[in-house]
């Protein structure tokens, strides 16, 4: 059972679900959870806070300003500057909780937000632990991979539809939307892989397949770049990589654990980009291996 709650970021409601613990052994121990680019709760993460608060944690998972039931405008925009306000504030108000323990505070992301809980955790020396589920460390390296699987013409057309917009977006009132995951093999979309085209089988029910074209000039998507942070994190990671994901760089994942030393462990699965958010044997594991993180981490 989960309780539907409202914090404020800058203003604005952010949308939430509290998962509160059901086993006998909680500490008050909790995790925030968020979507990556696009997502919603509804996406694929209710089963994370479910398993999370059956172990014993109180699992908050929230919905960034402008997606999903969260209020906010522009709609659809992805913003790193604003994302990270939405982290912060979803953290404060768990640690506000009457039953939570503010010093027993761990992360849970996937994909663009696998990145924003690195950063969280990097400005946050009272973060306790990290789980970065197929992790978009580089966002060069993840933009190169995706204009590849996109090709040559699918890529100018993206760029073409960004650049449209910044002509005429101080005096147009609506902006021509960007498919967010392609829906047909000719859809020009942000998402360009071959498996992109499993995100629009699990959105839920407020999830939209678009995406606010100022995110890509004004969202500040090169600032989530997690490869920069390794010699100043504390928190201990685990770090969940999918051995066929086609959307992100496995190889800048395993540069990052390797450079993060005894601080990140790297757990890989037999999976693609969005394998982890579908009920299977592999989510299950990705949940257990979760859960155990955060037992070692979070209430000794």
């Amino acid at each position: 059972m989960f309780k539907e709650i409202f914090f404020k970021s800058r203003r604005t409601n952010c949308h939430a679900r509290l998962y509160e613990p059901t086993a006998t052994n909680s500490n008050g121990a909790g995790v925030v959870l968020a979507h990556g680019f696009c997502g919603t709760i509804d996406t694929g993460l209710t089963a994370y806070a479910e398993a999370f608060a059956q172990a014993g944690f109180h699992a908050l998972v929230f919905d960034y300003r402008g997606f999903g039931l969260s209020d906010g405008a522009p709609r659809q925009f992805v913003s790193v500057p604003r994302q990270r306000q939405d982290w912060r504030n979803a953290i404060a108000t768990l640690r506000g909780h009457a039953n939570v323990n503010a010093d027993r505070i761990g992360l849970w992301g996937m994909s663009f937000s696998g990145g924003h809980v690195i950063h969280m955790a990097h400005g946050d020396p009272k973060i306790r632990a990290v789980v970065s589920q197929v992790p978009m460390i580089d966002p060069v390296l993840s933009l190169n991979i995706g204009n590849y699987e996109r090709g040559i013409k699918k890529t100018q057309a993206l760029g073409q539809k960004v650049l449209a917009w910044a002509k005429r977006r101080w005096y147009a009132r609506k902006p021509e939307m960007i498919l967010a995951a392609p829906r047909h093999a000719d859809d020009v979309a942000v998402l360009a892989s071959e498996e992109a085209a499993e995100y629009p089988k699990i959105g839920g029910p407020s999830w939209r397949n678009e995406v606010h074209p100022d995110s890509f000039i004004t969202g500040k998507f090169l600032d989530n770049n997690a490869s920069l942070l390794t010699d100043d994190l504390t928190a201990p990671m685990l770090v969940q990589m999918g051995t066929k994901d086609r959307l992100v760089s496995n190889e800048a994942i395993a540069n990052f654990v390797r450079r993060c030393g005894p601080l990140a462990q790297l757990s890989t699965y037999d999976a693609g980009h969005f394998t982890m958010l579908k009920n299977n044997a592999i989510q299950k594991r990705a949940i257990k291996e979760a859960i155990a993180f955060y037992d070692a981490h979070l209430t000794l």
